[in-house]
């Protein structure tokens, strides 16, 4: 997704791949798209638990992507820790039945609401906004995006 990012006019995208050929992958396709586009994209391979990816990306981003098959979880700490102080989305890829989409993506949701909560206050809610259908995974098992926009609320006291 690092790509498509860039070139849909990200400002900064920080990737982090533990893969090295895919990490071969994007540095080619980033040199492809040009300096101004390299400029733009922090590349972090490795597993993005580490604490040095957690210090770059913490508090800077409008969107974070959990993208981990076929669970995500792992992920959400740093993912959650990347989201600005006012909130962001969370694009969160998961595996589901297709007959519990919708209920799979809300149970995410709270997760990362209770996630949240655990880790920056009270005040923060999540909603699902979208599920994108990406693929079929395995019989009756689908590959989703869920799409988690997280907010701090006001204060009612």
């Amino acid at each position: 997704w690092t790509l498509p990012l860039l070139v849909a006019g990200a400002k900064q995208v920080i990737s982090c791949e533990w893969n090295p050929d895919a990490v071969e992958g994007l540095r080619s396709g980033l040199k492809l798209l040009g300096e101004p586009f390299e400029q733009r994209c922090q590349v972090m391979a490795g597993d993005n638990r580490r604490s040095e990816v957690r210090e770059a990306a913490e508090g800077r981003c409008d969107r974070a992507t959990a993208q981990a098959v076929p669970f995500s979880r792992d992920g959400f700490p740093v993912a959650a820790a990347a989201l600005r102080p006012s909130g962001g989305t969370m694009h969160v890829h998961w595996n589901a039945p297709v007959d519990a989409e919708t209920a799979t993506a809300d149970a995410v949701a709270k997760e990362v609401e209770e996630l949240l909560r655990t880790t920056r206050g009270p005040e923060w809610h999540c909603k699902v906004t979208a599920i994108q259908r990406v693929k079929s995974f395995a019989p009756r098992v689908r590959h989703l995006r869920i799409d988690v926009r997280c907010e701090p609320c006001a204060s009612t006291s």
